[in-house]
């Protein structure tokens, strides 16, 4: 059994301690001055595990905290099942209901910030920290928490990144309450921003151990380090941001992923041997490269959120859409089965998935198919999900439109919703090893199509892995990248991906702006689809998130996205 130590759980508690106030900023009554803080190094390295609390988990918070969704619901994955008058949601993004007064994850230019202000407070003050040699991971406790420090930051540069583009660099703490001292900075350019965040992985790099010890489980790696630089140089070489498509970005991106993939395995970090096994073992498959140490609680909410109505106690909040569905592939044919919806919303039928019954939608699927997702007849405890119109999953709550669809990947299908007996501790994968051999393949086929066959062994190891037929050779560059892009789509989903891949592909304004689909069955067992909901993305301002305009109104030199 292993031995975790809980980041978020510490983190949590200590935020509770100090009434979610900057550590140094408790009242007068109860100060420690900042050289009390690091000349204790125990106190040091508490500080600096609060900037954990906010790595991105399986689900979202709402901006007031009350509730929570997937980013999967805020594109063509899933959708969002609450009230429409909740606001600061998926849904916001699903309809183009969003601008700089009031978006989903508005929160997080706040949040990041606050996290590098830490990091570069802990940065500022290493030399006051005591020396000791730890019992687990790097040789020494000190400089393994100045190389997380390193790292951490280079990770949430890299999230206000991949959300604004360039942002306002810092590499020292500011008062962030103060306004004089940030009204007269300028957004760095989004090269600059690439450019710092390279400059934090390689110092992580250079101090950190590939790997620590079960006491430090989650913490910053080197391998971590060398795996967000790869994801970093393949968004940087992507369509958004390499309009001239720049072959010497995607040569770096192929390059990165490469040495990546090569280190993480060469350190253990090696392929499960299974699908179906990497997502309900708290995080602890080799693959797994680094996950979030949540408090015990937030995968209770993963089951609560997921499990069909019919199920006591469950709220179902979000479920996969049609789209997704149809996207996995046939076992026998290897061939995806439905094309698209004509204007009745009638099934187009790839006429090469031969194996592919419209009468027995869900049959015949690839393996992953049963792994992600459970939909009308599947078992679950005991029992087949029926959402026919008198089923028992058939729930009116609201008036609030479902899919009839319901995640499975991550849930714990023994969990009573009822009781809550057989609950399980879970962690959410921010980074597995089968990334790393999707990011190589993409960067390779787009370096150039002479390395075609190189990308094609790279993406058939992860099918053989899941069982699915192989990619044939033979396919043109363009072939091969939408084999590549819809390999990615299937085999991460749900895993905050895709979301942000539509958007460095640019092909958000395609598969966010139009209508997405849902499931019937009537009482007679015939299967029907529905528009479940219009979405809408302008492609003059949504690949980028507007500036928080309570920011802009601090600062009038911060430069507003382009069409906000």
């Amino acid at each position: 059994m292993k031995r975790i130590f809980n980041i978020i759980g510490m983190a949590m508690l200590m935020l509770a301690t100090v009434s979610c106030q900057d550590f140094l900023d408790r009242d007068p009554s109860d100060r420690i001055t900042e050289v009390q803080m690091f000349s204790d190094i125990e106190n040091a390295e508490a500080y600096l595990n609060n900037v954990y609390t906010y790595l991105p988990d399986f689900q979202y918070n709402y901006e007031d905290l009350t509730g929570r969704y997937k980013l999967a619901d805020c594109t063509d994955e899933g959708a969002f099942q609450n009230s429409a008058s909740l606001t600061q949601t998926p849904i916001d993004f699903n309809l183009g209901n969003w601008n700089p007064t009031q978006m989903p994850m508005q929160r997080c230019w706040a949040d990041y910030y606050s996290c590098i202000r830490r990091c570069n407070m802990f940065i500022k003050d290493f030399d006051l920290i005591p020396d000791e040699v730890s019992a687990g991971g790097a040789s020494n406790r000190k400089q393994r928490l100045l190389g997380e420090a390193y790292g951490l930051r280079g990770f949430y540069y890299f999230m206000l990144f991949n959300m604004w583009g360039g942002v306002p660099l810092f590499d020292k703490p500011i008062d962030i309450g103060d306004v004089s001292s940030t009204q007269d900075v300028k957004r760095a350019t989004a090269e600059e921003t690439v450019n710092f965040i390279l400059a934090d992985l390689q110092k992580a790099i250079d101090i950190l151990p590939a790997k620590h010890d079960d006491a430090n489980f989650g913490r910053f790696t080197s391998t971590i380090a060398y795996a967000l630089k790869s994801r970093l140089l393949l968004y940087w070489a992507s369509p958004y941001w390499n309009r001239t498509n720049d072959k010497t970005r995607w040569e770096a991106a192929a390059n990165a992923a490469r040495e990546a993939r090569t280190f993480a395995e060469s350190n253990g970090y090696t392929l499960a041997l299974t699908y179906e096994s990497l997502f309900n073992k708290a995080g602890l498959e080799n693959e797994v490269i680094w996950c979030k140490n949540s408090v015990w609680s937030e995968s209770y909410w993963w089951d609560i959120y997921a499990y069909p109505l019919g199920y006591t106690g469950a709220f179902n909040v979000d479920s996969p859409i049609q789209e997704i569905v149809d996207d996995f592939e046939m076992q026998e044919s290897g061939e995806v089965p439905v094309l698209g919806y004509d204007s009745k919303s009638n099934q187009i039928v790839n006429p090469k998935a031969y194996d592919y019954d419209p009468l027995h939608p869900w049959n015949g699927r690839e393996s992953r198919f049963y792994s992600c997702i459970l939909y009308h007849g599947a078992e679950l405890q005991g029992r087949k999900i029926d959402i026919s119109t008198n089923g028992l999953d058939q729930i009116n709550i609201g008036n609030i439109p479902r899919t009839n669809y319901f995640y499975k990947k991550y849930l714990n299908t023994n969990h009573n919703m009822t009781t809550h007996s057989g609950q399980t501790y879970r962690r959410f994968a921010i980074i597995r090893t089968t990334e790393l051999y999707l990011n190589e393949a993409e960067a390779l086929v787009e370096a150039g199509p002479e390395n075609i066959p190189r990308a094609l062994a790279l993406v058939n190891v992860i099918r053989a892995r899941a069982k699915v037929k192989p990619i044939p050779s033979g396919l043109s560059q363009d072939e091969m990248r939408e084999r590549i892009r819809h390999e990615r789509r299937i085999e991460l989903c749900f895993e905050n991906h895709r979301f942000w891949d539509v958007r460095r592909w640019m092909i958000a304004e395609k598969v966010d702006d139009k209508a997405v689909h849902k499931v019937s069955v009537d009482d007679k067992g015939n299967i029907t689809y529905q528009v479940y909901q219009n979405r809408v993305f302008d492609n003059s301002k949504h690949y980028l998130f507007p500036i928080p305009q309570s920011e802009i109104d601090k600062n009038r030199n911060l430069e507003q996205n382009p069409g906000w």
